[in-house]
């Protein structure tokens, strides 16, 4: 699939830290530069293969990046935004958010609209699909689209690898729980999803678990479930809130999410989570779009937020 096909000087120009003047001296030979600073604006442009505009001829490039998300209700799809925003405007595009709400039509809709507008990339957190008919209009779109979040068919991804961050969170819990079930609380897992979705990876991660160990587990879809337990491991840290809620803090609670939101270092109760950097998915989804060498696996590591109040050792 086809990538950015041009940077223009106002990009290099931020790319360098310099003004376009100074750029435009580089790149024309002209007097009034460091010679330094000429060295570097050029190697810079050979790296990015820059090509001078024909005089009068369209740039060709709208400067835009197209994201598509659920919402911004989730704190990790605010810290995405935000990340994306920052590392686009480092290289001279902006950002148009659209929200899918987790709607397979609305997130069509949005792909539709970036591709009226032209938007030089997209980059789709999607809702998932296994359809056929679907791979075959997002490759139609002809124009640069890296995923995040829920892989596609053979499109290009960005993300931490679900089924194996999921696997090491849970066998951290369970081996600190001698007896009882293990929940895998997960309400989202009463939709159809397709296999490579993200929540259905961390679903196997937990499975891959628990059988390593020989524990005896159960998968819960509603707090109703919730019953007779060793210990949770939740496929989100904002089911871990909800659990929390509907059990009333236990203190002594085994407990793990996903995500590692803020709210988690100001709880009652231990609780263990994943991390991983929204600000390297934002720079590796910016380094394939501009054709750059990109990394697609980011890394995880485990987070666990003691409770102060008993000093209970940290997962």
């Amino acid at each position: 699939m086809k990538r950015f096909s041009k940077i223009t000087t106002t990009q290099l120009a931020r790319i360098c830290g310099v003004s376009q003047g100074t750029v435009d001296r580089a790149l024309h030979g002209r007097s009034g530069i460091n010679p330094k600073t000429r060295e570097r604006i050029l190697e810079i442009a050979k790296e990015y293969d820059y090509l001078p505009s024909i005089e009068g001829a369209p740039q060709g490039n709208s400067m835009l990046i197209g994201v598509v998300l659920f919402d911004l209700y989730n704190e990790f799809f605010s810290k995405l935004a935000m990340s994306l925003v920052s590392a686009a405007r480092a290289y001279g595009y902006s950002i148009i958010f659209q929200f899918s709400e987790k709607d397979e039509k609305n997130e069509k809709a949005a792909l539709e609209y970036f591709d009226y507008i032209g938007a030089d990339g997209i980059l789709l957190f999607s809702v998932g699909s296994d359809k056929k008919e679907y791979e075959n209009y997002l490759k139609s779109l002809k124009k640069p689209l890296v995923t995040i979040g829920n892989k596609l068919f053979d499109l290009p991804f960005v993300g931490i690898d679900d089924t194996q961050a999921m696997r090491e969170l849970s066998l951290r819990l369970a081996e600190k729980i001698p007896s009882g079930d293990i929940l895998y609380y997960a309400p989202i897992l009463k939709k159809e999803l397709s296999a490579t979705n993200a929540q259905r990876l961390r679903q196997n991660g937990f499975i891959q678990a628990m059988n390593s160990l020989g524990k005896r587990y159960r998968i819960v879809t509603e707090t109703e479930e919730i019953s007779e337990f060793g210990g949770i491991v939740c496929s989100t840290d904002y089911y871990l809130l909800k659990v929390l809620k509907y059990l009333g803090y236990p203190n002594d609670l085994k407990i793990a999410g996903f995500d590692n939101i803020s709210a988690l270092k100001m709880l009652p109760v231990q609780t263990l989570s994943v991390e991983y950097s929204t600000d390297q998915i934002a720079k590796e989804c910016l380094n394939y779009l501009l054709g750059k060498p990109f990394t697609p696996k980011i890394e995880h590591k485990l987070v666990s937020h003691p409770n102060e109040t008993k000093r209970q050792k940290p997962f």
